[in-house]
């Protein structure tokens, strides 16, 4: 091999590790793979009833939502079964239970078993159909907003809408508050006051995704 075909070859392979990220259930041949409704589904594990219940109930919670009509156009959904392919594909978010990238919108989901989504220490388990619903939402919003929106808007924000429409989150009330107590700083409690807030927020007559976001905007507090 001479040496240009040899960097040659060396390139492609790190564009590969480099994309991979992004256009992950393609190249990483997932062996399993099913549609379920409007989703494709890989994974690294077999495919049960639960995960394509969950899959459907993911579904109708963003179908209730009032960001219903600005799907994202492809949602797929990779289940890496926790491993190196999550530690691959997480990037600096190993501890969650799922994530969503902003290019593809691929939804990737961290180690899953019976009907949850495991994440790292401190995050635990989340309902899959929460997970799944969550990220569909986070695209919804780009799909809305444009891919700005990860950035311009706060994450309690975003993140507490995305878990408002998934009807749950890490953490319960309970524990939230025990948190709180001992002082803070639980990366999933961003999460939770930003879900409260926003259904404070929706349960006012009148309001709308475009309103909630200019008035938090303008009054974050």
């Amino acid at each position: 091999m001479t040496i240009k075909r040899l960097l040659s070859w060396f390139a492609g392979a790190l564009g590969v590790v480099l994309v991979a990220p992004i256009l992950a259930p393609p190249l990483l041949a997932a062996p399993y793979k099913e549609r379920i409704g409007d989703h494709v589904v890989r994974s690294a594990v077999p495919i049960t009833p639960r995960v394509r219940a969950a899959v459907i109930e993911a579904d109708r919670r963003v179908a209730a939502s009032p960001s219903a009509g600005y799907r994202a156009s492809d949602q797929s959904i990779f289940l890496t079964g926790g491993g190196w392919r999550w530690t691959w594909l997480a990037g600096n978010a190993q501890g969650a239970t799922g994530l969503t990238r902003a290019v593809s919108d691929v939804i990737v989901l961290n180690r899953t078993e019976g009907d949850k989504v495991f994440g790292g220490p401190g995050i635990g388990e989340r309902e899959i159909a929460g997970v799944i619903a969550h990220e569909m939402t986070h695209g919804s919003l780009r799909a809305h907003f444009g891919i700005t929106v990860d950035f311009t808007h706060p994450a309690e924000l975003r993140e507490g809408y995305c878990d408002w429409v998934a009807q749950e989150s890490s953490l319960s009330d309970a524990r939230a508050q025990e948190l709180l107590r001992a002082g803070g700083g639980h990366p999933a409690l961003i999460y939770w006051s930003g879900r409260k807030k926003v259904a404070a927020a929706m349960a006012r007559p009148g309001m709308t995704v475009d309103r909630l976001f200019a008035e938090w905007d303008s009054n974050p507090s």
